[in-house]
């Protein structure tokens, strides 16, 4: 079946117009005022012990309570399995029953998207314009075996990896994570290495240099894009259940099209980052230069590209 391209198009620049005016109101901030507003919002978040972490290892947990209210880890539990649940696809070897694109099928999703406490370490790692990537959710048994140890830039950029982060990635922690539950596991300080796993690390889950991250219900994990990681798999009863939201830099292309399936009252419930999170204020697809999006404050001549 043929794709209506203008009417894509004109759907899409509808959409841009509504963040455009959300925008107008509260602008992304650009040049010394990003920086300042970024270092507020890491002291009134009291962050800077994370920041550390994510220099020194490559990744960061942020606490219980501290991430985000107890109930939110509840609801996105409860939406997970039950888009799973209806859900066909097949178990996939390392990540379990894996459902995707859950931004639009479910409020919570927006509501952790614009989480403030962990939405700073994206912005710390990515910037003030980082886009959703993916909004998946993991659903593990005693069926799913170990998930090979990976780098998320690996496949998505050429190596040498630069230090800085072009992907990074959120957890969400909606279940006690140990050994037995199927824990995530990482390499403290491989995300300056800036390569690929060698193929003689991929399985080595029993590695000394490898740490389980065993962390309670309620936190929320952070990554750079380069940090080796993997799990291990689940041996206990149950189900291991996690949102997995990555986030690129805005001249990388995200995994899944937010822009095509967000719709005018996601815009208008949401404050005004949620249009950038959502990739509406990124130059592609479909945008000329002289579309008039609200500009980026503090930034030169007032442009929203700066």
């Amino acid at each position: 079946m043929a794709i209506d391209a203008l009417a894509l198009e004109r759907e899409l620049m509808a959409l841009r117009e509504l963040a455009s005016a959300k925008l107008a109101d509260d602008p992304i901030p650009a040049g010394k005022e990003a920086e300042l507003r970024l270092q507020a919002d890491i002291e009134k978040y009291d962050l800077k012990g994370e920041i550390a972490d994510l220099e020194t290892k490559g990744y960061a947990v942020i606490p219980p309570e501290k991430a985000a209210p107890m109930e939110l880890f509840d609801r996105i539990r409860s939406a997970i399995l039950r888009i799973a649940e209806a859900d066909e696809r097949e178990w996939r070897p390392g990540l379990g029953k894996t459902v995707q694109h859950l931004l639009p099928q479910d409020p919570v999703f927006e509501e952790v998207l614009t989480s403030p406490v962990p939405l700073t370490l994206v912005t710390y790692m990515l910037g003030w314009r980082a886009k959703i990537s993916q909004t998946t959710g993991l659903v593990k048994d005693t069926r799913t075996p170990p998930l090979t140890i990976h780098a998320d830039h690996s496949y998505k950029f050429p190596t040498p990896w630069p230090l800085t982060a072009q992907y990074c990635n959120l957890n969400w922690i909606t279940g006690d994570y140990t050994r037995e539950n199927g824990a995530v596991c990482v390499w403290p300080g491989s995300h300056r290495w800036g390569q690929n796993v060698p193929p003689e690390f991929q399985q080595a889950h029993d590695h000394p240099d490898l740490e389980v991250l065993e962390v309670p219900k309620g936190s929320v994990i952070a990554w750079h894009g380069s940090l080796w990681h993997g799990a291990l798999p689940r041996t206990s009863e149950g189900q291991r259940v996690t949102l997995v939201m990555p986030f690129v830099r805005d001249h990388v292309q995200a995994q899944e099209l937010y822009w095509a399936s967000v719709t005018p009252e996601m815009i208008e419930r949401n404050p005004a980052r949620f249009c950038t999170l959502v990739g509406l204020t990124s130059r592609t697809p479909w945008i000329s230069a002289d579309f008039p999006i609200a500009p980026t404050a503090g930034a030169p001549n007032g442009s929203q590209w700066e």
